[in-house]
């Protein structure tokens, strides 16, 4: 993974420090976790997408699958030009994702030829459960109020940029913990009977940063997207390219996101047509079903 300062910004020497630590440590946690496999009676490990986990159950004699849009090798590898470093644990990371038995493809990936043997799958997001007007109805808010989820794991709003975000009167802004806003048209979601996925499916868009998780519940519901960028990170240009052609995007610069200059971004926004997605969204059932017949089980 990457060390994060915050949602956006996260810091590089920090993370490859803690690399080379896993790196030192690697013979002990393999051995702990070969332990856990096989006291557990574990039969099969499925990742998404940790390396080490794929060293441990070859030792244990069990089957490993990974699924991802993209691995940590691929990531870690554009970091090499600015510290060589990186290098020999790219080259231990793609030994360790070579153990890997079968590897679930997800769309909008990056280079993944490290595994040998892929198979291609459809989107796997969360759906929602309810439809836009019931969910409306529990925010206790109109269907023609403009909406917006703020989606980031933390975000640290200044006063001044909360007074921005408030003066923005004609939209709601729904965020959940940890985040922790004051302004007075913003809605906490924690204590609401709602899935992230009904929310999704229900607001007019989502400010927020590119990540799979995320994108992929935009794409099958719809929604719209007002994303900043997140530093230099190779998946991010993939993300915005394919979100791009299927929904209705703008940006917004991290120094406006957290200056609370969202207005111009979300005027631009309402003023074009939303776009339908058309992508099948499938994908955790064929990936259920593929593991199920890889390992012959019923």
């Amino acid at each position: 993974g990457l060390v994060q300062q915050d949602s956006i910004r996260f810091d590089l020497i920090a993370t490859l420090e803690a690399l080379e630590s896993l790196h030192l440590n690697q013979d002990a946690l393999v051995s702990e976790e070969i332990d856990f496999l096989r006291n557990r009676g574990i039969q099969a490990v499925v990742c998404d997408i940790p390396f080490l986990p794929f060293v441990a159950a070859a030792h244990a004699n069990i089957p490993a699958i990974g699924i991802s849009n993209f691995t940590w090798d691929w990531i870690y590898e554009a970091y090499i030009s600015s510290d060589s470093r990186w290098s020999v644990l790219v080259d231990w990371i793609r030994k360790c994702y070579q153990k890997c038995d079968l590897f679930l493809q997800l769309p909008m990936h990056g280079d993944c030829s490290v595994f040998p043997k892929i198979q291609d799958v459809p989107l796997v997001t969360r759906k929602a459960q309810r439809e836009r007007e019931e969910t409306r109805k529990i925010l206790n808010l109109d269907l023609d109020q403009k909406v917006y989820l703020v989606s980031f794991g933390y975000l640290d709003l200044e006063e001044a940029a909360q007074n921005r975000v408030e003066d923005i009167n004609h939209a709601v802004f729904l965020f959940k913990h940890p985040l922790n806003f004051r302004f007075s048209n913003g809605i906490c979601l924690d204590d609401l009977p709602l899935s992230y996925a009904d929310v999704v499916g229900a607001v007019d868009g989502v400010i927020t940063k590119p990540g799979y998780g995320i994108v992929a519940d935009c794409l099958a519901h719809s929604t719209p997207m007002i994303y900043a960028d997140r530093g230099f990170f190779p998946e991010y240009d993939i993300l915005v390219q394919e979100m791009s052609k299927h929904l209705t995007t703008v940006y917004l610069s991290s120094a406006d996101l957290y200056a609370g200059k969202w207005k111009s971004a979300i005027e631009e926004l309402e003023r074009q047509p939303r776009v339908v997605a058309s992508l099948p969204g499938n994908g955790a059932e064929v990936c259920a079903q593929t593991i199920l017949r890889y390992l012959n089980w019923p």
